[in-house]
């Protein structure tokens, strides 16, 4: 993690080094991140790897075409190659459509809490006894846990040549944890600024192994009423952010939302947004291009609002900016990395009771969001904790199961909306994730 001073040093080089180049505007985006990661099997701690890394993108604007570079090394001769690769990669682009510059109007950035001393200070040991707490009591249950849990310190700085500047520092914690037992295995996962309660995580996991533990049954295939936990929900939304919500999606077609902004596509019960602002989620003041962070409804009452949004594709699509920018000059030109699913006014229990004949879901093995993205058709299949649900009551655990479903009709047939809401964490973004409710759909097609 480098400081404010240290980062815009460098910042500034790569600025001065692109107007040396030729450019007529450039941003840049200095990334520093120290990290830990213990990763376990069978109920032991088998690696523990830390990591300090950087890295400066810098984005030139030459007669209106954009060209990115990025490098991990900053002296001065790098930097000023990094400039002229950029240039190069202008030169062979095309002119942006529309393009109004890069943004300079300096509005304040909202004030959100992102960085916790205690998450950046916790050594590994504090981890290793954490993690040994949880192995121990999921002895007493006969299971054992595999996973990995994380922590960091990371600062985040942006600049332009319209002089903007913006910098934070951050912590996260996550932590994903696969209890094992004779009988089937159960999944908790979580990420927070704050360190997590590990312990927690294996005791949600252990309960998930055992619960039905010794029955079993299969199923026919064919629609059943689905409850669907955060952890499955996430991997779908990961899937929508890359077909249905970015700029790309919706200039190349691809997405539902084309022909449909205004409209009322899905339930009225279901409201997507990126939210970076809710503190019970993962707050992050601003986006790659300096932007200030807004909640930003994507999806509202089941009417399309807007795509996530980069300058350049706003003023391409015509569109508001969304400041969802985290990659300059990525092909998405535009990501939902705060992910904020509405709630509703019940509780996991109350869906369980409220289900005479349907699957309970913790979460999907893998997923394959490429099918048809107009409809947003999606095949996959679930692991670590299918369950039975008969006349309200949890009654078998069920193997994994294929299911291929589009989710613009799922979403349309939500049924129930927990108040409680889950923070998942995803492999590619490390400033935010998805944030959701456990969701009750009708008719999700097994088999």
């Amino acid at each position: 993690m480098r400081t404010q001073e240290h980062s815009f040093a460098i910042l500034h080089a790569a600025l001065d080094a692109a107007r040396a180049a030729g450019a007529a505007e450039a941003d840049a985006v200095f990334e520093s991140t120290d990290q830990n990661i213990s990763r376990f099997a069978n109920s032991n701690l088998h690696q523990n790897m830390s990591e300090i890394s950087a890295e400066l993108t810098l984005r030139v604007i030459v007669d209106d075409a954009m060209g990115v570079a990025s490098t991990t090394v900053f002296d001065a001769d790098e930097i000023a190659q990094t400039a002229a690769l950029a240039r190069e990669a202008a030169r062979h682009s095309d002119p942006l459509q529309n393009f109004s510059g890069l943004y300079r109007l300096h509005e304040p950035l909202p004030d959100v809490h992102t960085f916790d001393e205690a998450t950046a200070a916790i050594a590994p040991a504090d981890k290793a006894r954490a993690l040994r707490a949880m192995f121990d009591r999921g002895h007493q249950s006969h299971v054992e846990f595999a996973g990995a849990y994380g922590t960091g310190a990371s600062s985040i700085a942006v600049a332009n040549t319209h002089g903007v500047r913006r910098y934070c520092t951050l912590t996260s914690s996550d932590a994903t944890v696969i209890a094992i037992g004779p009988n089937g295995s159960g999944y908790a996962t979580d990420v927070d600024r704050r360190n997590l309660d590990i312990v927690a995580l294996g005791e949600e996991a252990t309960f998930k192994a055992t619960l039905c533990a010794g029955t079993n049954e299969d199923i026919e295939p064919g629609p059943y009423d689905v409850i669907l936990e955060p952890p499955a929900t996430a991997e779908v939304a990961d899937w929508m952010n890359l077909i249905t919500l970015s700029g790309s999606a919706y200039d190349d077609g691809s997405s539902f939302f084309v022909d449909n902004v205004g409209k009322q596509v899905l339930g009225t019960n279901f409201t997507l947004a990126d939210d970076a602002l809710d503190p019970a989620f993962l707050p992050f003041p601003f986006d790659m291009e300096g932007l200030p962070k807004r909640r930003v409804a994507l999806i509202e009452r089941g009417v399309i609002r807007t795509p996530a949004i980069d300058k350049s594709y706003a003023d391409r699509l015509g569109f508001a900016p969304t400041a969802t920018c985290w990659t300059l000059g990525g092909t998405e030109h535009g990501s939902a990395f705060h992910l904020a699913i509405d709630g509703g006014d019940t509780t996991r229990e109350e869906l369980i009771r409220s289900t005479k004949r349907g699957i309970w879901v913790t979460r999907f093995n893998y997923v394959n969001g490429l099918l048809e993205p107009k409809t947003a058709l999606m095949t996959g299949t679930t692991r670590d904790g299918t369950f039975l649900i008969r006349d309200g009551e949890v009654v078998a655990r069920l193997p994994n199961l294929r299911w291929t479903q589009s989710i613009v009709e799922a979403f349309s047939r939500i049924e129930g909306l927990t108040r409680e809401r889950r923070r998942v964490a995803t492999w590619y973004n490390h400033v935010g994730g998805t944030i959701a409710p456990v969701m009750k759909i009708g008719g999700w097609n097994f088999g």
